[in-house]
């Protein structure tokens, strides 16, 4: 494999997530200690001097924070018999769970970073050790997000190098790099190519769309929706009213997120908004909030941007899961808001 070719990192993690399913993973069947103030022997190597390069002191340091209002966890270290780390599993407030798995795979060392809501699962982060002659971990590559693309137009990968004095793991480098999809391959996305664009932008004449007639239209035609497709349908007819804004960009979230879940919400909320920028570059937004009562269900997460193919967004929110386990529903109630963020 090539570590600088993006492309061969993503098709490495599909083989591991395509071949993979948490619901059926050996990690129980390790050596197993709960992390605490004076963890046992075995365990307390391994945060102490990170002695496997995997760099699991920061991880569990992470975890525990007491800044961190999440902090109050179960947390579970998973340990093969030589003391490698076969998987870490942090238990959140009872309600999501987060499972870091290492392993041998495909002829890499690897790491996979899942979280486990009820039914919902995501794929937090996909790392690489790459080892040197002596067996140690000297280089991480982390492809990143909180919902794993194979296809994602942008790609966050995280690339970190790490020495060693004696037992202890140093940490050298560590950069966040984006790297944007092309026609042949990916490039990487850097401080020029931002500037670039955004020189590009302001060459174009900015619309500054404040959208407020736009505001009383949508308000007075909801109030005739009796189905969540009649909201989705009335929305996007009256966005297609607006002046051309090269700067346009809709947003749709639905369903039951992983934090609405962990603080104990039980209302599921539907929301399509239009963004546009203000005269301070701050943002219009332009926004339709459809609200039901699930109690305890979890409904299907949906997160979607689009600023070029509006229509096209339409057709994708009403093929969208979420869109479908709430089509069907009593709508509890239907608010429009336009506010300047």
């Amino acid at each position: 494999m090539d570590f600088n070719n993006v492309s061969d990192l993503l098709e490495g993690m599909r083989s591991y997530y395509d071949s993979h399913d948490i619901n059926n993973t050996d990690v129980n069947s390790y050596d197993a200690f709960k992390l605490n103030d004076n963890p046992e022997p075995r365990l307390k190597a391994l945060v102490d001097k990170d002695r496997y390069g995997e760099y699991l002191g920061q991880v569990l340091k992470r975890w525990t924070d007491p800044d961190d209002p999440m902090h109050m966890s179960d947390i579970t270290v998973y340990l093969m018999p030589d003391d490698r780390v076969a998987g870490v599993v942090n238990h959140i407030g009872g309600m999501m769970g987060v499972y870091e798995l290492f392993e041998y795979h495909d002829g890499y060392y690897t790491g996979a970073e899942y979280s486990i809501t009820g039914n919902m699962e995501s794929h937090n982060k996909f790392t690489y050790y790459i080892l040197n002659d002596e067996g140690k971990v000297t280089k991480m590559l982390s492809i990143y997000g909180g919902m794993l693309s194979y296809n994602s137009d942008m790609e966050l990968i995280t690339r970190m190098i790490l020495d060693y004095e004696g037992d202890n793991t140093i940490l050298k480098s560590s950069e966040e790099l984006r790297y944007k999809r092309t026609d042949d391959g990916f490039k990487l996305f850097d401080e020029q190519d931002v500037l670039a664009e955004k020189d590009h932008a302001e060459r174009e004449e900015r619309v500054i769309d404040d959208q407020k007639a736009l505001y009383k239209t949508l308000k007075k035609r909801v109030k005739t929706c009796s189905t969540l497709e009649d909201v989705v349908e009335v929305f996007f007819d009256v966005i297609k009213e607006a002046e051309y804004n090269p700067e346009e960009e809709v947003t749709y979230t639905a369903g039951t997120s992983q934090l609405a879940a962990l603080l104990g919400y039980n209302e599921s909320m539907f929301n399509l908004m239009r963004w546009t920028t203000a005269e301070d570059d701050e943002y219009y937004q332009l926004q339709v909030d459809v609200e039901f009562d699930i109690k305890d269900e979890q409904i299907p997460y949906d997160n979607m941007n689009d600023a070029n193919d509006v229509e096209g967004m339409k057709d994708r929110v009403l093929d969208s899961a979420s869109f479908k386990a709430l089509s069907g529903r009593k709508i509890k109630k239907i608010k429009v808001d336009l506010v300047e963020t």
